[in-house]
């Protein structure tokens, strides 16, 4: 589901969703989360997957093994800040920072992807939101 980003010429936004994989990830690069896209292009992810037998987040290779995670995007005119936290008890932590190009046509989505394509393995996406925070 790919869907229209809030302009970021109008503030700070945070981007939230809780991943929660329903079967233990088996395929390499299986993965879910956040996709922002500029002009119809993918920018970056911030997703929960599996390299090398581990769980991650991506951006930032920060160990994950948590079943579900809380991911949070913000972004603000000319950046963005990758966030996640095992629940809702603990302080997000920053996975990465980047810069993003000048606001335009953004759009963000929920994805996953790479799972095995001889077994059903199910992400579950829970409390997406789009809020705008304060300055």
């Amino acid at each position: 589901m790919v869907r229209k980003a809030p302009d970021r010429r109008q503030g700070k936004f945070a981007i939230d969703v809780t991943v929660t994989n329903t079967v233990k990830p088996t395929q390499q690069y299986e993965q879910g989360g956040i996709t922002w896209y500029h002009d119809g292009k993918p920018v970056f992810k911030l997703v929960h997957e599996l390299i090398d037998g581990g769980l991650y987040i991506i951006p930032g290779r920060k160990p994950m093994p948590a079943e579900s995670v809380q991911l949070r995007l913000i972004v603000t005119a000319n950046s963005w800040t990758a966030q996640y936290r095992a629940d809702d008890k603990s302080a997000f932590e920053t996975a990465g920072t980047g810069p993003l190009p000048e606001p335009g046509d953004d759009q963000v989505s929920v994805q996953c992807y790479n799972g095995p394509p001889d077994a059903e393995h199910w992400i579950r996406f829970d409390d997406f939101r789009i809020s705008k925070l304060a300055e």
